[in-house]
């Protein structure tokens, strides 16, 4: 019967010879082999001591993710605002009524279409974001790989 260990520090689990990076800054986990017979310990050592330069060569934590600010515009602003243009534009041609009629419903329609160019604009800045994240990440892991890789470590 075999018997393993498992020690938790910062992100990592190591159990044994196999080493389990979680956390954010990895979107997949990595897996280190130590080929040379390195003990629990120094697989340890190790792998903090490559965190920290993998760390170091790559300019620290990722860049945070920010939320997309709120959209502003609204329809029913738009509308409000197009209801008292067109009543004032009614008024001069003889019919508020109609007037502001029209105008809450080209101020409704351009608010909308405001608000949904915010919220694509708002989207692909995400999107921007998710992606700078995920290749900053990928830089992480190959650094760390590497540092491990020139300590005896085979690392998937």
């Amino acid at each position: 019967m075999t018997h393993t260990r498992s020690v938790i520090m910062k992100g990592w689990v190591v159990t044994g010879a196999l080493l389990l990076v979680t956390g954010s800054a990895w979107s997949q986990q990595v897996f280190i082999y130590p080929q040379k017979g390195q003990s629990p310990q120094q697989q340890a050592q190790d792998t903090s001591e490559c965190q920290a330069w993998a760390s170091q060569q790559t300019g620290g934590a990722p860049p945070p993710a920010s939320a997309p600010p709120p959209p502003t515009a609204s329809p029913a602003r738009g509308a409000a605002r197009g209801a008292a243009v067109g009543a004032v534009g009614g008024a001069i041609a003889g019919d508020a009524g109609k007037g502001a009629a029209v105008g809450a419903a080209t101020g409704a329609m351009i608010g909308g279409m405001k608000r949904r160019d915010q919220m694509q604009q708002a989207q692909a800045q995400q999107a921007q974001a998710q992606q700078s994240q995920a290749a900053h990440a990928d830089t992480v892991k190959r650094a760390l790989a590497t540092c491990l890789g020139a300590k005896g470590y085979s690392v998937n």
